[in-house]
């Protein structure tokens, strides 16, 4: 079926190139080379994979958010650990703009917004946290330090003794492979890693204990 798409704006930027904010009939979105970086479909990959989270994690005090993007992940948090306190990190001020103006990213609560690259940040926070969410692509395609052992190891850092990193990769027929990559660097440090398929995604939740 065909289905009516209205391009609310476009607007450059330095990181990411074009950004387009776009109306479909399920809801927003917030594209980079026609994958979605925010909105509906972004945010339902995330509810799949925190509620499984959920399960095994019914509390979390503080939370770091690395690729916030347009925000969809924090109205997820929210909902789930209403009084969890959330870092978001993001390099793309215009991204972040525009989830203020089409996706309330505004009105989320108990949360601090850092424009900053994500690699700097886990490099320098002295920061301890119950959840480290990592969602990092840069349009179709995730910036080759981000699969790397060093930033693994690096985010595994930040973590509480009980804590839990959840990593967003796409795991299409051509992304699957680097996928499966990423899974062994991320089983060489945690003791326990659990896949969820959310779309066209796959979600490693890597328990630290």
């Amino acid at each position: 079926m065909f289905k009516l798409i209205k391009i609310l704006e476009e607007v450059e930027s330095p990181y990411n190139g074009k950004i387009q904010v776009v109306q479909t009939f399920e809801g927003r979105r917030i594209l980079v080379g026609g994958v979605s970086q925010s909105g509906w479909l972004v945010k339902k990959v995330w509810e799949t994979a925190l509620k499984r989270l959920k399960k095994d994690k019914a509390e979390a005090g503080e939370i770091l958010i690395l690729g916030l993007g347009g925000g969809s992940i924090t109205e997820v948090v929210s909902g789930l650990w209403p009084n969890a306190q959330m870092t978001a990190v993001d390099i793309d001020c215009e991204m972040v703009n525009m989830g203020k103006k089409y996706l309330d990213l505004d009105k989320v609560k108990n949360l601090r917004i850092e424009i900053e690259d994500a690699e700097k940040f886990v490099k320098s926070t002295k920061k301890k946290y119950d959840f480290v969410l990592i969602d990092l692509y840069k349009g179709p395609k995730m910036p080759e330090q981000f699969m790397g052992k060093k930033f693994v190891e690096a985010f595994y850092q930040l973590l509480e003794k009980s804590g839990v990193a959840a990593f967003n990769h796409l795991f299409t027929q051509t992304e699957k492979n680097d996928a499966l990559s990423l899974e062994g660097k991320l089983r060489e440090n945690f003791s326990s890693i659990l896949r969820v398929y959310p779309e066209a995604n796959v979600v490693y939740l890597c328990f630290k204990e």
